[in-house]
C-alpha cells in the first residue's frame, strides 16, 4: 500500500508479529517530524490541517497534527514515538520509491536504507506514485512477490535484482528498471563542486579568494544561483547534499530552501509532467497550484537555528539534524551548515547545465495534490552566502563512474 498504508507497514513490521510474511510499502513517510511536520525544522502545517479537515476520526477521535506542531517545535519523545524501529523490520520487503514526491521520497529511502531485512527489493520509478501503483505490469510484479512469500510458489521472483532504478532525462528519454545490487549503485562516487560567488559557478577546486553573494530573503525573486555545464554524459544517482557558509544580515535566523535544477543546452529550465490529468483529483490539484504533478527540481531545506547534526544518524552522504536545540545567530556571525537534498536520479547530457538555487522561499509549491497552503518562512533582511578561501561551500553530487 501507498502513503498512510506504507507508514503503517513500517510500524507493523517493527512489531515482528509471527503471522506477518512480507510487506510491500509503496512510498510513504517514515519520520513524521522530519518528513511532514517540520521538514528541515521548518513548520509545515498544511498536510495535517488537510487531514483534519477530511475528518479521518475513529472511535477514540484523533490527534491534532496542527496542535502538535504548535506545542512541540523540537524533536522530543512525542515525535520519536512516531519513528518506527527500522532495525526490527526483518521480513521480506518490496519497496517502491520515486525522486519526485516531496512528501514521501525521503521517508521511503530512509526506511529502505535502515531496515534489517535480508531479503529486500527496491524499485525507483519515473512517475508520480498513483499512476505507477496501478500500472498493470507493476501489479503483476507485486503479485509475483506475494505469490513467492505468501504461497511459497517457486516462481522467478528471487531472480529479481535487489534494486531497479530510473534515471530522469526530463526530455522524454528516461531510463527505467536499471538493475543494481544496492542504492546508490556500485561505482557511484561522492564528488564535490565548490561554490564561487565571484563567477556564480560550481568548480572542481576551491576558489582561492573569498567572495560572497547576497539576496533579499523576503522577495520571491531573491536567490543565489550557481551553475555548472557538463562536457560529457554524466549520471547523477544517489544522495546529494550542500555545505554552505551563511550569514543573516538583519535577523537572527534563516529559513533556507535549496534546489537542483536541470537546464538544457540553451539554458532553459527543464520540467516534466509526471502523471496524466484525467482524474478529478488531479484536475483539482492542478487548479490549486500543486506542483507534485510536475517535477522541476530536487529540493532540500533547513532552518539555520536548528543546524546541529545528529552524530548517530548523519553519514557523509546524508546529513541529519538533531532538531533538539535552537542556536540563534549573532549579528555578523557566519556559520557552516549542511542540507540534504532528496534522492536524485538524473541524466546530464553534454552541454546541459545543473543549477544550484538558494532561496528564502519554497519555489516548488505544496507537498501533495489537493493540499493548499505552504510554509511561511520567518526570514527578514538579507541572506549572504560566503564562498572560497576559508569558506569551503560546496555541492556534493553522487556521480556514477
Amino acid at each position: 500500500g501507498n502513503s498512510w498504508l506504507t507508514a503503517s507497514q513500517w510500524f507493523i513490521a517493527a512489531q515482528q508479529p509471527p503471522h506477518l510474511a512480507a510487506i510491500a510499502p509503496w512510498e510513504g513517510i517514515s519520520d513524521l517530524y522530519r518528513d511532514g511536520a517540520f521538514v528541515g525544522g521548518i513548520p509545515n502545517p498544511a498536510m495535517p490541517a488537510a487531514i483534519e479537515k477530511l475528518n479521518f476520526i475513529g472511535n477514540q477521535r484523533m490527534e491534532s497534527g496542527t496542535s502538535a506542531i504548535e506545542h512541540y517545535p523540537l524533536m522530543n519523545d512525542y515525535w520519536r514515538r512516531k519513528i518506527p524501529n527500522f532495525e526490527r523490520i526483518e521480513v521480506p520487503a518490496y519497496v517502491v520509491a520515486s525522486y519526485t514526491n516531496t512528501f514521501h521520497t525521503t521517508g521511503t529511502f530512509r526506511a529502505w536504507r535502515n531496515m534489517s531485512s535480508k531479503q529486500k527489493w527496491l524499485r525507483i520509478h519515473n512517475k508520480m506514485e498513483w499512476p505507477d501503483y496501478y500500472t498493470p505490469s507493476h501489479q503483476e510484479d507485486l503479485r509475483r512477490f506475494f505469490d513467492h512469500f505468501l504461497k511459497n510458489e517457486d516462481n522467478d521472483w528471487l531472480d529479481t535484482p535487489p534494486v531497479r532504478y530510473s534515471l530522469l532525462d526530463l526530455e522524454g528519454h528516461d531510463l527505467i528498471d536499471q538493475p543494481a545490487t544496492e542504492f546508490p549503485p556500485p561505482g557511484t562516487v561522492s564528488t564535490r563542486l565548490y561554490l564561487d560567488s565571484a563567477t556564480k559557478s560550481l568548480t572542481p577546486t576551491l576558489p582561492v579568494g573569498a567572495s560572497q553573494l547576497a539576496y533579499h530573503s523576503t522577495s520571491k525573486r531573491g536567490k543565489a544561483v550557481y551553475a555548472i555545464r557538463f562536457d560529457q554524459e554524466t549520471r547523477l544517482i544517489g544522495y546529494p547534499k550542500v555545505k554552505l557558509w551563511v550569514e543573516a544580515d538583519g535577523h537572527d535566523d534563516m529559513d533556507l530552501f535549496v534546489f537542483l535544477e536541470k537546464l538544457d543546452r540553451k539554458g532553459r529550465h527543464l520540467a516534466v509532467q509526471n502523471t496524466d490529468t484525467h482524474s478529478l483529483l488531479i484536475k483539482a490539484a492542478t487548479l490549486r497550484g500543486s506542483t507534485i504533478l510536475k517535477y522541476n527540481a530536487t529540493p532540500g531545506r533547513l532552518r539555520v537555528s536548528l543546524r546541529t547534526l545528529d552524530p548517530n544518524l548523519t553519514t557523509d552522504a546524508v546529513p541529519v539534524q538533531a532538531f533538539t536545540e535552537i542556536e540563534k545567530l549573532d549579528p555578523g556571525q557566519i556559520v557552516d551548515i549542511e542540507i540534504a537534498f532528496y534522492a536524485i536520479g538524473l541524466l546530464m547530457h553534454p552541454g546541459e547545465q545543473l543549477r544550484l538555487v538558494i532561496s528564502g522561499h519554497n519555489l516548488i509549491g505544496a507537498a501533495m495534490p489537493a493540499v493548499g497552503g505552504d510554509v511561511k518562512p520567518l526570514n527578514q533582511g538579507h541572506h549572504i552566502i560566503h564562498t572560497g578561501g576559508q569558506y569551503d561551500s560546496y555541492l556534493q553530487l553522487p556521480i556514477q563512474q
